[in-house]
């Protein structure tokens, strides 16, 4: 099973604003939504991905822990639009296993499989550098589908 842990992030569109690339949510603690934590491994600080939307956008908040609050360090916008016909899904394999860090957006399929394995775009979450950084998506190889055999 998944390791998933609801946080709480209350964010307001409204007071989302970008200027210079510079996102005015960076630095600010979460507050309240749904996301996960990202596996430890060999690093000192805990980091997560976080879900909130928009009337016509989705965000991916990259967030690290700091003395026991969630900071948002990055946010990638997703357009609304964009999921029409496609799916946010993470936890994607490369030619190197599974890989957490991965956010992919996926045709949505109607039949019931087990893998998404046709990648529209993907970002991993760097956690050396703190920001999303966009990836081939030729390089993620498939996605799980969290609804596999519901």
């Amino acid at each position: 099973m998944k390791n998933f842990l609801y946080i709480f992030v209350l964010l307001v569109s409204s007071c989302y604003s970008q200027q210079s690339n510079r996102k005015h949510w960076i630095g600010q603690e979460i507050k309240s939504e749904g996301g996960f934590l990202l596996n430890k491994g060999k690093l000192d600080t805990d980091y997560g991905i976080a879900f909130s939307n928009s009337e016509t956008k989705i965000f991916i908040l990259f967030f690290k822990i700091e003395n026991t609050k969630k900071i948002i360090i990055d946010i990638l916008e997703i357009d609304k639009k964009e999921l029409k016909e496609n799916k946010l899904t993470e936890y994607c394999y490369t030619n190197n296993g599974v890989n957490v860090e991965i956010i992919a957006l996926v045709r949505d399929t109607d039949n019931n499989v087990e893998f998404y394995t046709k990648i529209i775009k993907a970002w991993r979450a760097n956690r050396k550098t703190g920001k999303f950084e966009k990836i081939a998506k030729r390089k993620v190889k498939k996605c799980d589908n969290e609804n596999y055999g519901t």
